[in-house]
């Protein structure tokens, strides 16, 4: 056999090894199988069998008193394939508890001082590299901004988000006219306007929903607004009438998204004391697919009273498939399961959200590749 089919049987066998972490120590073997893994279009293949593993995850951690201590390690959902203490992110610059996570996409986090300068730090925390980005001119103007990691475009190797090519979607009110802004940041440039205005014609009022599939979720009045983490894209749909008066509920309604058990999103709300829950069609719509009365739904757990439900209900936490509630100022927590509906005792709250964090592709081989 010639050498080049020799390369093609190699390559074949390579692309069988069942993780990223594997095919790292396949490359030691010896130099013909580092220089076919090294290969670009090799790489490239492999990412498309086989996503980067989620290694560890991050949260903002708190003290007794509720006083922020920083960004902490936090179990990830999946199983850990390297060792966290090289997820340390004492590199970070200036004091630990000055930081906030607030997004995190294939291997990098952001992070920023919303309550100092609201300075931006992208961070790579397997590398520890990170860049500091100073927020976007006349911060004076600005109030209630959020920052997300956006795909930069894929390198040969099929790496789409990494330090060399990261992007940063920044949002804010302005408080002149208090609508609201996106500027987006590309390594290498700086912050430029993005398209979202030809999206929302009335872009005050915009109100967070959550995370899910690879994207982040707005509610404007009756309008779903969407942020593709892949493309940085701005797209909008109708949700469907849920109550009678829709339009003036909309506004005063607070929605989340979730990814359910079944890995399809959902969308809930809990309006006049009735959870309703939305799920995504294959068509990209949204259609109402259960209601429960929480009255009803809660009544034979302890310490259940009615007058909870004659009062506001309050959203504590957001999971996968079901939330936490509590009556505003009861102290009596109840979860929800978001898809049969029935209602359990919450007696603790979860930790806060989870950032997930990837193995950097495509991977560094140290050992040379020469001979």
């Amino acid at each position: 056999m010639d050498e080049s089919g020799s390369d093609d049987v190699l390559d074949l066998v390579l692309e069988q090894v069942d993780s990223h972490v594997s095919l790292i120590r396949a490359a030691a073997v010896c130099k013909r199988w580092r220089r076919a893994i090294a290969d670009a279009a090799f790489l490239r293949r492999y990412r498309s069998l086989r996503a980067p593993p989620v290694a560890v995850g991050y949260r903002n951690g708190f003290d007794d008193r509720y006083s922020s201590v920083g960004p902490v390690f936090a179990p990830s959902a999946a199983p850990s394939v390297v060792d966290a203490r090289h997820f340390s992110l004492d590199f970070l610059p200036g004091d630990a508890a000055s930081w906030e996570l607030v997004d995190s996409r294939g291997s990098l986090l952001v992070l920023w001082q919303a309550y100092f300068s609201a300075e931006i730090v992208v961070c790579e925390p397997l590398t520890r590299r990170y860049k500091r980005i100073p927020p976007p001119a006349d911060l004076n103007n600005y109030y209630r901004w959020r920052c997300y990691l956006i795909d930069g475009e894929a390198d040969e190797a099929g790496g789409c988000i990494g330090m060399y090519n990261f992007r940063v979607v920044y949002m804010f009110t302005k408080r002149d006219d208090g609508n609201k802004h996106v500027v987006m940041y590309t390594v290498g440039s700086s912050w430029s306007k993005t398209n979202f205005d030809r999206i929302t014609p009335s872009s005050n009022c915009l109100s967070p929903v959550g995370h899910g599939g690879g994207c982040w979720y707005f509610v404007q009045g009756s309008a779903l607004i969407v942020l593709d983490s892949s493309t940085g894209d701005f797209s909008s749909s109708e949700l469907p009438p849920l109550v009678e008066d829709w339009d003036s509920h909309a506004e005063d309604g607070d929605f989340f998204i979730t990814n359910g058990r079944d890995s399809r999103l959902r969308i809930f709300t809990v309006f006049d004391g009735t959870m309703m829950v939305l799920v995504t069609l294959e068509s990209g719509e949204w259609m109402l697919e259960k209601r429960v009365f929480l009255s009803e739904a809660t009544c034979g757990l302890p310490g259940y009273d009615p007058f909870f439900f004659s009062i506001p209900q309050f959203v504590l936490m957001v999971g996968a498939g079901y939330a936490i509630l509590a009556p505003i100022n009861s102290g009596w927590l109840f979860s929800i399961n978001l898809e049969t509906m029935e209602a359990a005792s919450a007696v603790e709250l979860m930790a806060s959200r989870v950032y997930g964090c990837e193995l950097p592709w495509p991977p560094t081989l140290h050992a040379c590749l020469d001979g």
